[in-house]
């Protein structure tokens, strides 16, 4: 099975304590639900550009990178303005955040 993230990447930039990287995993994990409850709750363009835009940024920084891909996505349909897009990644979105719950909970 592929990862969802790379929790290497969250030991280099953040050290070894078991501690801090589970709290590092718990906030993106936060950001990530509420942004796929945000982009399904809304048909504001706007914030659902700027939900999948935190998603992006952070998803690069641990190593999600399908999860990053389809946020980018997410926001270029919404920055098109193209609601029926954003509403057909939504479900790509949302399965790729339960992975990296998933990684997070197995480790």
């Amino acid at each position: 099975m592929s990862r969802a993230y790379d929790r290497g990447r969250l030991v280099e930039l953040f050290g070894e304590d078991a501690s801090t990287v589970a709290e590092v995993e718990r906030e993106f994990l936060d950001t990530a639900r509420d942004a796929a409850l945000e982009i399904r709750g809304t048909d504001d363009f706007e914030r659902i550009a700027k939900a999948a835009h935190r998603v992006k940024g952070a998803s690069g920084m641990i190593g999600a990178d399908a999860l990053g891909r389809v946020a980018a996505a997410v926001e270029h349909a919404a920055r098109a303005r193209d609601l029926a897009a954003v509403r057909a990644l939504n479900t790509s979105f949302s399965d790729e955040v339960a992975k990296v719950a998933s990684q997070v909970a197995a480790a």
